[in-house]
This record gives C-alpha cells, sequence and structure tokens, in this order.
C-alpha cells in the first residue's frame, strides 16, 4: 500500500503534537491539556489510512493487505521491542522494584492489546504516587495499532460491496458520533476517566473524523494550485486552528465535563482545519512547518513518543525530588529522551550500523550478521560489534528480569491504600453519624490544655486529597467535631461538586482547612473560583504542599498570592514545618507515615488556633 505523495509538513505538525505530549508529562502546571495531542495523531493516522487504501484499490482493484499490515508491524514493532526490552534490562540492573507485574504489562504491550489490559486492572492514566510502570504510555500504541488492522478491511468491504468512496464519508462519520457519544454516555463526572480515556471504542472518533476528512480533500487535491484569496483564506483559517488547539492545550482539563462530552470531538474537527492548512503548499503555515529543526523532531516523532514515558518515570523514581533546581531536571530528561530517540531513529529508520538482534527478529538473519562481521575482521564496523555486544548484554539483561518478575503489588502501596481506604470508610461512618464522634475531651501530647479544648469543639471542614485521607483519623482524634472529605488523585479544580454537595448536607463549616496540590497545581482563576464558592466569609486554611515534583513551588506560590490578596486566607507551612523531617513521610516522600501523621495533624491543630485566637483579639 502506498501513499501517493508524502506531505512534509504534517511531520511539522507532529512535531509540535509530540511536543505537547511530553510537556503534559514533564510540566502539567504549564500545558494541563497537552495530553490532548494524542489526538492529532489519531486524526493523521484516520486520514492517511484511509487514502492510501482508496487510493491502491483505485489502482490496482484490490489491497495487498499482507504486505500493508508486515510493513506497518515491521516499523512499529521492532522499535517498540527494543524499548521494552532495554527498559526491562535498566529496572531489572538498576530499579528492581519496577519487575513488579513485569509481565503483563510486556505481553499486552507486545499483543497491542495494552488499552484494554490497564482498563481491565482498573489503571489510571491520571494518579502520580502508586507505583506507575514505565510503559504505561503504551495503550496509545495499542489503540493505533487495532486500528490498523481493522480499519482497511472495513473501508476495502465498503468499496467492494458499493463502488463509491461516499460510503466511506458516511460510515465514518456515523462511527465518529457513536464513538462520541460513548465516550460521553461512560464518563462519569468526578470519577476517574481512564476507562473512556484508554478505550479504543471511545477513542475512535479521531481516527474516523480523520478518515471523512480524506474522502473530502485527500491529500493528492490538498496540492492542487489555488488562488491567492484562497490561499490567503487557508492561511487565516490555519491561524485560527491553530490558536484555539493552543488554548484547548493550556486551558481543557482532564478533569472537565466538557473534555469528555463534546470537547475532544471538536478538537479532533479543529485539528483537521489544522491539517488542510498545513498540507497545502500555497500557505504560509505550511512553509513554517518545513522549518528544518521542526522537521528533525517530526521525523522522530514516533521513537519520542515511545521513549518519552519510560525516561520520565524511570528518572523520576530514580530522583524522586525534582522540585529542587526544576529546570535543570527537565533539561537533562529533555536530553536523555532526544539521545535515545536519535539512536532508534539512526538503527530504524536509517538502519545506518545493521546490528543482530536489533533490525530483524529472526535468528537467520542474526545469525548471517555475525558471520558476516567476522568476516570483515575485528577492526571493521566497529560500532557495529559494539552495538552487537550491548544489544546481546541488554537481551540477556532483560530475559533475567523477566523470569525473576514478580507478581502482587507493592507492600508500600498496598499498606498507604488500606489506610487510606480505612480512614476513608471511617470518615463516611462519622459524617453520616454524628453520634460516632468522641464527646470525651483528653490530653493530647504535644498540645496546651487551651488548643486541645479549642480544636476539641471547633466546626472545622477538612477538603483534600489522599494526604488528607492518610491523617485524617490523627485529625479526628484532636478535632471532634472535623468533617473530613477526601479522595484520591483530586485537585483544586474538581471540587465544585463537593463543595456544593457539603453545604446540602450543612456540613461545610466556618472553618475549611484545604489538603490540595500534591497532583499537580492551579491556575489564579481557579482558585478565585474556589474562594468565592467556600465564600469569602469562611476562614479558610492552605495547607502547603511538600510534594517532590516540579509543581511544588508554582502550588505553593499560588497560596501565598491567595493569602495576600484575600483577608480571610491563611497558610499552614507544612512544606517548611516537615522540611528535613523524611522519618515522617512514607517513600514516596508526599505522605505522612503514622508518625508524620501525628505531627501533622499537631501542627495544623496549633497552627489554627494561634491565627482564629490572634483574630479574635486573645492570647
Amino acid at each position: 500500500m502506498t501513499l501517493q505523495t508524502r506531505s512534509v509538513p504534517l511531520d511539522g505538525m507532529r512535531a509540535l503534537a509530540i511536543l505537547a505530549i511530553i510537556f503534559y508529562h514533564l510540566m502539567p502546571h504549564v500545558l494541563p491539556g497537552g495530553y490532548l495531542a494524542v489526538n492529532i495523531f489519531f486524526v493523521l493516522t484516520g486520514f492517511f489510512i484511509t487514502a492510501s487504501v482508496i487510493e491502491e484499490y483505485g489502482q490496482k482493484g484490490k489491497l495487498a493487505y499482507k504486505r500493508y499490515l508486515s510493513r506497518r508491524f515491521h516499523r512499529l514493532f521492532l522499535p517498540l521491542l527494543w524499548m521494552l526490552i532495554s527498559v526491562t534490562a535498566y529496572i531489572t540492573l538498576f530499579q528492581r522494584d519496577l519487575l513488579l507485574n513485569l509481565r503483563p504489562w510486556l505481553f499486552s504491550s507486545l499483543g497491542m492489546y495494552n488499552n484494554w489490559w490497564q482498563i481491565s486492572g482498573g489503571a489510571s492514566y491520571f494518579e502520580q504516587f502508586y507505583v506507575q510502570s514505565p510503559f504505561t504510555h503504551l495503550w496509545f500504541l495499542s489503540v493505533m495499532s487495532q486500528f490498523y488492522v481493522i480499519w482497511p478491511l472495513i473501508v476495502l468491504l465498503l468499496l467492494v460491496l458499493f463502488k463509491d468512496k461516499r460510503i466511506i464519508l458516511y460510515t465514518a462519520i456515523g462511527l465518529s458520533l457513536f464513538s462520541a457519544l460513548a465516550m460521553a454516555l461512560q464518563y462519569a463526572p468526578g470519577e476517574d476517566a481512564s476507562r473512556v480515556y484508554y478505550g479504543t471504542d471511545t477513542r475512535l472518533f479521531s481516527f474516523m473524523v480523520g478518515s471523512a476528512f480524506a474522502v473530502v480533500w485527500p491529500l493528492a487535491k490538498l496540492n492542487e494550485p489555488v488562488s491567492k484569496q484562497i490561499s490567503r483564506r487557508l492561511t487565516f483559517a490555519g491561524l485560527m486552528s491553530y490558536a484555539v488547539l493552543g488554548v484547548m492545550f493550556s486551558r481543557m482539563l482532564d478533569s472537565q465535563i466538557f473534555t469528555y462530552r463534546g470537547g475532544m470531538y471538536l478538537n479532533s474537527f479543529i485539528i483537521c482545519v489544522a491539517v488542510a492548512s498545513t498540507a497545502h503548499p500555497a500557505t504560509g503555515i505550511s512553509k513554517m512547518m518545513r522549518f528544518k529543526p521542526i522537521q528533525w523532531i517530526g521525523r522522530r516523532s514516533f521513537l519520542l513518543y515511545l521513549w518519552y514515558y519510560p525516561v520520565i518515570s524511570l528518572y523520576q523514581a530514580k530522583v524522586v525530588d525534582t522540585s529542587v533546581e526544576p529546570g535543570r531536571h527537565i533539561l537533562i530528561q529533555l536530553a536523555i529522551i532526544l539521545g535515545l530517540s536519535e539512536l532508534g531513529y539512526q538503527l530504524f529508520e536509517k538502519e545506518r550500523w545493521m546490528v543482530p538482534f536489533v533490525q530483524s527478529w529472526r535468528p537467520g538473519d542474526a545469525i548471517a550478521r555475525m558471520k558476516a562481521s567476522r568476516a570483515r575482521g575485528l577492526a571493521a564496523n566497529l560500532p557495529e560489534k559494539l552495538a552487537a555486544i550491548v544489544s546481546l548484554g541488554l537481551l540477556l539483561a532483560a530475559l533475567t528480569g523477566f523470569a525473576q518478575a514478580p507478581s502482587g503489588e507493592n507492600s508500600g502501596v498496598q499498606e498507604l491504600r488500606e489506610q487510606i481506604a480505612a480512614s476513608q470508610t471511617k470518615m463516611e461512618q462519622i459524617n453520616r453519624d454524628e453520634s460516632l464522634r468522641s464527646r470525651a475531651i483528653n490530653n493530647i501530647e504535644g498540645l496546651e490544655r487551651e488548643t486541645v479544648l479549642f480544636a476539641h469543639d471547633a466546626d472545622i471542614t477538612f477538603i483534600g486529597d489522599s494526604v488528607l485521607l492518610s491523617v485524617a483519623d490523627q485529625l479526628v482524634t484532636i478535632f471532634g467535631q472535623a468533617v473530613v472529605d477526601g479522595a484520591v488523585s483530586r485537585q483544586l479544580y474538581q471540587t465544585s461538586v463537593v463543595i456544593a454537595a457539603l453545604e446540602k448536607r450543612e456540613q461545610l463549616h466556618d472553618t475549611v482547612v484545604v489538603f490540595l496540590g500534591s497532583n499537580g497545581s492551579f491556575t489564579q482563576t481557579q482558585m478565585e473560583t474556589f474562594i468565592k464558592e467556600i465564600g469569602t466569609s469562611r476562614d479558610l486554611f492552605f495547607l502547603t504542599t511538600n510534594v517532590p515534583r516540579i509543581w511544588k513551588d508554582s502550588v505553593n506560590e499560588q497560596l501565598a498570592l491567595a493569602e495576600s490578596n484575600h483577608s480571610n486566607v491563611h497558610i499552614l507551612d507544612w512544606n517548611a514545618y516537615s522540611s528535613g523531617h523524611n522519618e515522617w513521610l512514607l517513600a514516596d516522600q508526599v505522605h505522612p507515615n503514622p508518625t508524620g501523621a501525628q505531627q501533622l495533624a499537631l501542627f495544623v491543630a496549633e497552627e489554627i488556633y494561634q491565627e482564629l485566637n490572634d483574630e479574635n483579639g486573645s492570647n
């Protein structure tokens, strides 16, 4: 299967897409909608695959399906295989804790059903602190591969039965509507969106939008000469589409209802407009996309996608705290990603070095290359020989890790989950039944009697994430009347429904304490909305975050800004108080252990007591 022309400018569009994806993971607080860039790859894939099938069928009256699959999977499978081998070898040698449950990750990734396997296991793309596999991103390749296999056959069948390209257009539009509706109906606001994010059925609409566009305006037609007026209109439409995409990438959060109920579908149509203006050689955008650095990135976009997530996840697991000098950590990760991608490009795209066990998985090919290399002598082709030795070593290390990989759940993660689950259950029971609250006022070591009396009778509402849930038992021991509402992976901009529900139950008290920021930053607008929903008549306390991630300073700066702008906002500087006390934290350096939970609860009680007593003019 061939396509009549390669669209060089669309490589530039791929470059922008992969950069958005990488920076979404490196700096999620800066580009919170960068995850949308995968739709660019989906739309382009639908566009090119459909155009290729139509072209080949029109020329030959048939489809060389076996040859098409062989070429597609040769380009995908070998780089994927060696990324999996290299990463497995690395974690076998240096981060053995990540060998846990390795085999199903590898099988599902190579079998191209990783997205459905992650769905069946309840995996979440958006959780930050539970142990994450370096292969989480391969859901994308599984969705792509499933489309590669099935859609060409459907297009061919439609062409054979109806002899009319328009039936492909109608089918693609119908399937896109079905897929967008499936996403909208299956998405549950306030719950993790990974099911609709991973699902082939709920992501199909982007492919179908690209497929429909291939019928309406194929690539050959996009190359036809146009008048200057039409060229200007195309350029203007393209600039507008890129501007809208830029707004979406910077504003469209993965937690918004609109994202899953029409937002991604709209995003795919806007991408089509961008594709048309980018591909046509008469537009200014087309010329800009031919810029050599952009082309360099675009031609390596697949390899950059393969490597970006393993590098980021393994680097952050090894370094742990990337909040100190975050710019340096970003540059190091980018350098590693680019270096590994370039190496892969030279091996698999350019085939600059013919290395046994790399460009082909057939044992006969590897043996033949080894014999040929030996015949040329030791001095000849030394890089190939060294690469072969390194590759064989990586393969042996990966096989060792594969054989030794344990199954089950990380003990630290299991302990945290059980602690959170128990706390969450207890809080729900107490919030439903006030009689379960302790009425006795006991002395608490570490607190003055006046603080204990104040805290026991204080009407306080706590809103937060898993950090709050991990210390809830200690808080309730001190704050006898407390209402605690926490949820794993909750972010500040997800709390509108929470606040409304608390107010409806008359559990939003005059003092509100917020444990949010561990899972990502927020904008000043989002903070102002939150404060407005809580109400300026309430005392609002924010706990600073000690999360060892790049967004820590951004979160704490936004909290400081809110304190300076609102007299009812106060800061509980847990980040400064806990500094130097790693013994208070679990291995993730985010969640307090039992000792840290006690210290946090005491700190919160003392700080709130001091602040509110100062406000009331007492000592």
